[in-house]
């Protein structure tokens, strides 16, 4: 027989009791406004308008207006995270995980979804744009599906419109997804390879071509103007305020001359030149990465052993933005650094080799490791600003589909 439940217990089945009813007593929190409620959640972190939406019915309803997703995106959109995604067995893991910076520990983890163009073991996330991702498969760069992990909705997205004729092979070579703020419409970017037959000798000799999808408008279509130097390589797509930009070659001889920039307001492209250091040191695509970092476009060149440069595109007052060496990172053990985040105290935060997250003091060129609780294998981390944002308000209710799998807080 089980015995009476003691008085400790009694108590806190009581105060948590009390607690609920005061959500919606007069005088307690249900008293505000639905606006007031709103400002005040809104103010709140990503980690913790996740833990509100298991306090009620009424608060994750509330979260899931479209009013407190705006306000939030608002006031948190420069809010930059950091996202892990492990590696699986044979691939990397369809799972996504958040992790909370100050504490450098998980607080959420979500799924990337699939489709039939999406098998499991060969999902990309090709980029992040305002709480999206825009996915791609392994084996081709043509985007198929955008996603709000956090919303647990994606739209698969519908096949490429082109022109040419069946007997024609295309190759898509680079995508991306953008923000245009002067027709509040998010886009997507593919560029591919035109040729007969197959082989990149082929693809190369013909040519490329680009044509964008807006989101909710259903159809693609090709964009005229293309830049006049063709490029054979496009690595490192980085997405920064309305513009995506690759790393580029202009032959199959690994080494990157140029950076190749596209503007979703403008829909059009523009080519950048390296920095002048990179440019002139850099032999192979090792030696270079393009990546945003603190708000620029950043390019790392590792064409040294003992340390890398980081360079910014900074704008100093005039038309012509200019690069700036701004940082000058040893490398300790050997194992190459890849920064993806400053820090508050304005220490780098980078993935060394594999499977560690370190940060460093430009300083005082001192690197502090950090481990991550519960995170034990091999993973890679990326820069991804959370949204509430629901895609059904980007592009109608009839596209979007939901995950069964739901958003866990740890």
């Amino acid at each position: 027989m089980a015995g009476k439940p003691n008085k400790a217990f009694l108590f806190a089945k009581e105060r948590h009791s009390k607690k609920r009813r005061n959500i919606s007593r007069p005088g307690g929190i249900g008293k505000l406004s639905k606006n007031n409620l709103i400002n005040n959640l809104s103010r709140l972190t990503t980690k913790n308008i996740l833990t509100c939406c298991c306090v009620c019915k009424s608060w994750r309803t509330l979260i899931s207006d479209s009013e407190f997703a705006n306000r939030h995106f608002e006031r948190d959109h420069d809010q930059e995270q950091v996202v892990l995604r492990l590696d699986g067995p044979g691939s990397l893991s369809r799972t996504l995980i958040l992790i909370d910076l100050d504490r450098l520990k998980p607080y959420a983890h979500f799924a990337l979804p699939l489709n039939d163009q999406l098998p499991f073991s060969g999902i990309e996330v090709v980029n992040s744009c305002n709480g999206l991702l825009c996915l791609s498969s392994y084996l081709d760069k043509n985007p198929v599906l955008v996603c709000n992990p956090i919303m647990r909705e994606y739209i698969n997205i519908p096949a490429i419109h082109t022109d040419h004729q069946q007997d024609r092979s295309l190759q898509a070579v680079a995508s991306g997804l953008g923000f245009s703020l002067k027709s509040n419409q998010y886009k997507l970017l593919r560029i591919f390879a035109v040729g007969y037959g197959h082989g990149f000798d082929n693809l190369r000799s013909h040519g490329r071509q680009a044509e964008i999808y807006t989101l909710g408008k259903g159809l693609w279509r090709v964009i005229d103007q293309f830049p006049p130097r063709i490029p054979h390589s496009f690595l490192f797509g980085t997405y920064l305020k309305g513009t995506i930009s690759w790393a580029c070659a202009n032959d199959i001889n690994d080494k990157f001359d140029f950076i190749i920039s596209f503007n979703f307001d403008k829909e059009q492209f523009k080519f950048v030149s390296l920095p002048p250091y990179s440019a002139a040191n850099h032999k192979g695509i090792s030696d270079l990465r393009v990546q945003e970092l603190g708000g620029f476009i950043g390019v790392y060149d590792f064409y040294c052993a003992e340390y890398f440069n980081i360079w910014l595109m900074k704008d100093f007052g005039g038309k012509k933005k200019i690069w700036s060496k701004d940082y000058r990172i040893h490398m300790l053990h050997g194992k190459v650094h890849h920064p993806i985040r400053i820090l508050n105290n304005e220490e780098i935060l980078m993935i060394q080799g594999l499977n560690a997250l370190v940060s460093y003091n430009h300083l005082r060129m001192k690197l502090r490791c950090h481990k991550i609780h519960g995170i034990q294998s091999n993973f890679g981390a990326s820069i991804h600003i959370p949204s509430f944002v629901s895609l059904k308000d980007i592009v109608g209710g009839d596209e979007v589909e939901v995950l069964i799998v739901k958003v866990k807080c740890m």
